[in-house]
């Protein structure tokens, strides 16, 4: 089996490796969560990106949040479950967003690597990201509560991941996102990883 990546919708996701370890980031867009997860992953407390009950867990789920992520000195905590590598990352620097209480995610299985940044802005932290080999990288575009399409644009290509995807739109144009290696998918989509 290959490994997958649903985008549910909004900042909403679902991850499937080849060994079948389920992993939801961000639950709260209406879509389908009934898969039962080994892990949930949230980016920061705000009500849409934190709606664990949607999910449906297996009974030793692990669930990340800020609480258990990010320390306060700022450090952030790295776990291994089941085969796959979350290493929390800085995310932020916008007025509705601050690095102390939201946070990103590099998640790792088999040989690939999807950066999930949470609600953020450009920020410094971006640039080391460039050296993780980051095949398949998410950024919100809304505009309003984080940076615009154009912004997330100089993102993705500072960060230079294979693939680059738009999410959390809002009312925002996608199309006005227009990094290197773009990948556009609908809420909703289901795609193989390579």
């Amino acid at each position: 089996m290959k490994p997958e990546l649903t985008l549910i919708g909004h900042a909403s996701m679902k991850i499937k490796t080849a060994e079948g370890v389920v992993i939801y980031i961000d639950p709260y867009y209406d879509g389908d969560y009934s898969e039962s997860a080994d892990i949930v992953l949230s980016t920061h407390e705000h009500f849409d990106h934190n709606v664990i009950e949607k999910v449906t867990q297996k009974d030793d789920c692990v669930v990340l949040r800020v609480a258990q992520t990010l320390n306060p000195d700022l450090t952030h905590n790295n776990y291994e479950i089941k085969g796959v590598k979350i290493e929390t990352v800085a995310a932020g620097g916008n007025q509705n967003h601050h690095p102390d209480n939201t946070v990103g995610y590099l998640i790792s299985f088999d040989g690939l690597t999807v950066y999930h940044p949470g609600d953020t802005s450009k920020i410094p932290e971006m640039e080391a990201l460039k050296d993780k080999n980051i095949d398949y990288a998410f950024f919100p575009i809304d505009g309003v509560y984080n940076m615009g399409p154009e912004e997330a644009t100089e993102c993705a290509d500072l960060i230079g991941a294979k693939h680059n995807t738009p999410m959390h739109f809002f009312d925002a144009d996608p199309m006005k996102f227009t990094p290197k290696n773009l990948l556009r998918m609908n809420y909703g989509e289901t795609i193989e990883l390579e």
